[in-house]
């Protein structure tokens, strides 16, 4: 694609030039100048595609069926300099709203620019992806039909810095220091704010994370820790242990993650309080597991499994308590087959279940009137990473 845009821009270019001795006017002057032209080879185009028939199921009824645009997301990145990169991700599957803390449209999921220090030190600086660690993450959020709890409730992107240390070619370190939020604390959500809390302001996140690499990389970590400013002398501490299992026609990968939060700011805990405006939580704990398995047949089929848990725990609520209580665990389960009928175009075909059980402890049932519910969703579509240049 790359060698067809640049015969087609040389021509132009060419055409242009030709007709230059015939006028003076502007419109006889390439579109492109002849001394950015070599820029064409550094610049990346992709557009990251999920579409799909979605077929929902309710406490085992089915509900409804409908086409739906899960996933568009623009990505455009460029070599600007010999040490200077920059990239631009947008999603157009999610409703728009400027953040009140980084005034950046929440549509925008990466803008960054990427300066190469030295041979092992890079930095970043814009609106990043949150380092987390583990491969839930990391995996492209088109390969993702459902995400385990604390990342389905999560921001994952803010502005900030970070930098990036390549200590040898099987390991590497970064660092980032990120604003917690995209929004200010009152304006995260719907629920209401304890009175005795105060802003804090220095409103920061700092993320730390090491990915590794064992037996001629065929086992793979990447693990964080991270620590988010929430509130005055209120903060998220959460730990991310992703590990990886690589072989000729398969791929292994798990996940442990853990959040302690000083405020219910996912909402997870506080959605469950009957009231209108709830007061958000304190002292909330989140713990998942995740994992998924992906067999190759042949070069053209691939079948993957994702089985998921996630547990709630909190310790102060609406309702007076003392000590953690154990409030809900959810599971989920999605068996996919995928299909790549081309060679050499990642496009992939695709047909998934996707299931999801929540059981309430005893707790919740008697302080919140909580019940057990279970959905399901099957999906039938596609997948592509296409790449325009």
């Amino acid at each position: 694609m790359k060698h067809l845009v640049n015969v087609v821009v040389l021509g132009m270019s060419l055409f242009a030039f030709g007709q230059q001795k015939q006028g003076n006017d502007s419109l006889t002057n390439p579109l492109i100048p002849v001394e950015k032209q070599n820029l064409l080879p550094d610049l990346d185009l992709v557009f990251f595609m999920r579409y799909a028939l979605d077929s929902d199921i309710g406490e085992s009824k089915f509900t409804s069926s409908r086409f739906n645009g899960n996933e568009l997301r623009l990505d455009l990145s460029a070599k600007v300099h010999d040490r200077v990169g920059v990239r631009f991700r947008h999603r157009f599957t999610a409703p728009p709203s400027t953040g009140t803390l980084d005034h950046v449209n929440s549509t925008v999921d990466i803008a960054f620019v990427d300066v190469k220090a030295t041979e092992k030190l890079n930095v970043t600086l814009g609106k990043l992806s949150a380092d987390w660690g583990g491969y839930e993450y990391d995996l492209n959020p088109i390969e993702v039909l459902a995400y385990n709890d604390i990342l389905s409730h999560s921001e994952n992107y803010m502005v900030g810095f970070g930098m990036g240390y390549q200590i040898n070619e099987k390991h590497r370190v970064t660092g980032q220091v990120l604003n917690a939020s995209t929004s200010k604390l009152k304006d995260i959500s719907t629920m209401t704010i304890p009175d005795r809390l105060e802003e804090t302001k220095v409103p920061l996140a700092f993320v730390g994370n090491w990915r590794g690499s064992f037996w001629h990389n065929q086992f793979q970590t990447s693990y964080s820790y991270s620590y988010f400013s929430q509130a005055k002398n209120k903060g998220m501490y959460y730990i991310a242990l992703g590990n990886k299992l690589q072989r000729t026609n398969w791929i292994w990968m798990y996940d442990f993650q853990y959040s302690h939060d000083a405020l219910d700011t996912r909402g997870i805990m506080s959605a469950m309080f009957p009231e209108e405006h709830p007061i958000m939580a304190e002292q909330v704990s989140y713990i998942d597991h995740w994992t998924r398995v992906d067999y190759s047949f042949f070069s053209k089929l691939t079948l993957s499994l994702t089985l998921m848990t996630s547990g709630a725990y909190v310790k102060n609520t609406a309702v007076e308590s003392k000590g953690n209580k154990h409030v809900r665990t959810t599971y989920g389960v999605i068996p996919t087959v995928q299909y790549c009928p081309f060679k050499k175009l990642d496009l992939r075909f695709y047909a998934a279940y996707v299931g999801r059980w929540s059981k309430n402890s005893s707790y919740a049932k008697e302080e919140f009137s909580q019940v057990n519910d279970n959905t399901g969703r099957i999906s039938i579509g596609f997948i592509t990473p296409l790449h325009v240049l």
